[in-house]
C-alpha cells in the first residue's frame, strides 16, 4: 500500500517536469487502464503483478495530475474580456484583507449577467472606496459568506517574473485565483444576501468574528495584529512595520506567518488610473 501511495506521488512529481500537458484523450485512456488493471490485480500478490502495479500506481497518479491540470487551465479569463466591464453575483470566499481606502477579497463567481461574457469560477478582486463611494459606503462593510452583485472589470494574472522574487501569478494559479480585477465604481453594487451556507463560508464568517473582537477589544494595542494573525492566521494583520522589526531581529521565522503580498506600486498606479476614468 505505502509503495503504491509513493509511486503514485512519483507519477504526479513526473508530470510536473513537463513542459507541456498531454493530450486529453490519451491521459483519459491511460487513467481508465490504470484503474482497470489495478481492480483486477487487486488480489495478486506474486512479483511480477506487484511490479506492474507500481507502474500503474505511478501512472494513475501522473493521468489523474494531468486531468486536473487541464481543467485549471481552462478555467481562464478569454482575452476578449480583459479590461471590459462585466456583471457579476457571487459571494465573497475568505476574509477580506484592507488596505489604504480599499479591501481585497477573493469571490466565488456564482453567475455572468453580462451577455456573452465568460470569467472563471473565482477571482480576486479589490474595491477601492473613493470619496465619492464614502457617503453611502458609510457603515457598510464586506463580510465572508455575502453574496454581492458587483460591476467588475478583469484582467488575467501577471506577477513580475524577478529570479528568485516571490511568484505572485503562480500564487494565484495554486489557489484557483484565476483573474484579477476591480470593482468598478460608481456603479450599482448590492448586496443581496447576508450569509450563503457553506462550510467554508461558515468558517472564514467565523475568522472574521475573532479578528472583529480582537480589534474592538484591543483597538490600540500595538500588537493586536500579532495576536490577530496567530488566532486566525490572518496574513495581513500584522503592520508593515513590524514585519520589517521582525526581520531586522532575526524573529521573523517565529511567526510561522506566510504573508501574502502586497500590490505592485505598478498595479495600484494602474487601478488608481482605471479608477478615475
Amino acid at each position: 500500500m505505502r509503495t503504491g501511495i509513493v509511486a503514485f506521488a512519483l507519477g504526479v512529481g513526473f508530470l510536473q517536469t513537463q513542459e507541456t500537458l498531454p493530450a486529453w484523450s490519451p491521459v483519459v485512456g491511460a487513467l481508465v487502464a490504470a484503474l482497470s488493471f489495478l481492480l483486477w490485480q487487486a488480489r495478486r500478490q506474486d512479483a511480477i503483478n506487484r511490479s506492474v502495479s507500481l507502474f500503474a500506481c505511478a501512472l494513475l497518479g501522473f493521468s489523474w495530475a494531468a486531468l486536473f491540470a487541464d481543467q485549471r487551465l481552462q478555467d481562464h479569463l478569454p482575452e476578449a474580456w480583459e479590461g471590459r466591464d462585466v456583471d457579476v453575483v457571487g459571494v465573497v470566499a475568505t476574509l477580506p484583507q484592507g488596505f489604504e481606502r480599499g479591501e481585497r477579497f477573493p469571490f466565488d463567481v456564482e453567475s455572468v449577467l453580462t451577455p456573452g461574457a465568460q470569467l472563471p469560477r473565482r477571482i480576486m478582486l479589490s474595491w477601492y472606496h473613493g470619496w465619492l463611494e464614502d457617503e453611502w459606503r458609510d457603515g457598510l462593510a464586506i463580510r465572508p459568506g455575502e453574496r454581492w452583485r458587483f460591476t467588475v472589470r478583469l484582467k488575467r494574472p501577471h506577477g513580475n517574473a524577478n529570479p528568485h522574487g516571490f511568484d505572485y501569478e503562480a500564487w494565484l494559479f495554486e489557489r484557483g485565483l484565476r483573474a484579477t480585477g476591480y470593482v468598478r465604481p460608481r456603479a450599482d453594487a448590492q448586496r443581496l444576501d447576508d450569509f450563503v451556507w457553506r462550510p467554508g463560508y461558515a468558517i472564514e464568517r467565523l475568522r472574521e468574528g475573532v479578528r472583529r473582537s480582537f480589534l474592538e477589544v484591543l483597538p490600540d494595542a500595538p500588537y493586536a495584529g500579532v495576536l490577530v494573525a496567530l488566532a486566525i492566521g490572518d496574513q495581513q494583520a500584522i503592520p508593515i512595520d513590524q514585519w520589517r522589526l521582525f526581520r531586522q531581529t532575526g524573529v521573523t521565522h517565529l511567526m510561522s506567518i506566510w504573508r501574502q503580498p502586497r500590490q505592485t506600486i505598478f498595479e495600484q498606479h494602474f487601478l488608481w488610473a482605471a479608477y478615475l476614468r
